[in-house]
């Protein structure tokens, strides 16, 4: 059942259809990190903040829409994650509640430590196990890193900042992406495609380094909407 069906049929008669349930599969960014900032005991810590999250807003905004059908959200983003440790938790952490649809969205983490082909081969794991259980997969590519390296004000990420910014300057993270969209689309799923969103923002003269809430790798939240306005025209308006 699509999800424009399954929201006619709650229209249809509320007591009957189950809620309507989006799950986002991801890292960090999914899991709603914003800020690093440094302990007093010299340990770093992520500052994460619910309400601004890309999920939640996407969920205000489907909410607007269909004021009569609230949607369920599942966050199940995992600071750190990559693509193949989401594989290995979709069963535990998405698939076992049944949603309508699932968001997944890693390759921040995967770009700097594994090959393309284990990437691309760990989210074509995912997308099957989902639609095997009857789950819409939407494929959503992550935003740019830093562009600029020791922008953060925190020292002891300098190195973290210098080798992200490598990555995106050399086009790495480009052609990275690049391979998992192709695969994705063999795969018939649904792609939406925030890191293009972010790679005009970069060709029009911004420095997306100051769209990071760390500096580095981590979207401020006003930068969140962005992921939560192009989810919502590619499930919901189907651009």
């Amino acid at each position: 059942m699509t999800l424009k069906e399954k929201l006619r049929k709650k229209f249809t008669n509320y007591s009957i259809e189950s809620p309507v349930v989006a799950a986002f599969l991801g890292d960090s960014v999914t899991h709603g990190c914003f800020e690093v900032l440094v302990k007093p005991t010299g340990s770093l810590e992520c500052v994460y903040d619910q309400e601004a999250v890309y999920s939640n807003l996407f969920r205000k905004k489907f909410n607007a829409a269909f004021p009569g059908c609230p949607l369920g959200v599942i966050n199940a983003g995992i600071s750190g994650g990559s693509a193949a440790e989401g594989l290995a938790r979709t069963d535990r952490d998405v698939i076992r509640f049944s949603p309508d649809l699932a968001v997944v969205c890693f390759g921040l983490n995967d770009v700097l430590r594994c090959s393309v082909e284990n990437y691309v081969e760990s989210l074509t794991g995912i997308f099957r196990k989902l639609k095997e259980n009857d789950i819409l997969p939407v494929f959503m590519t992550p935003n740019m890193f830093c562009t600029t390296p020791r922008a953060t004000p925190v020292k002891e990420l300098y190195g973290t900042s210098e080798e992200c910014a490598e990555v995106q300057n050399s086009g790495k993270f480009d052609a990275f992406l690049k391979c998992a969209v192709e695969e994705a689309l063999r795969e018939d799923v649904t792609v939406c495609d925030c890191y293009s969103d972010w790679k005009t923002i970069a060709e029009h003269g911004t420095d997306v380094t100051y769209l990071l809430s760390n500096f580095i790798n981590h979207p401020t939240r006003q930068m969140h909407d962005l992921f939560a306005s192009r989810l919502f025209d590619t499930i919901v308006l189907g651009r």
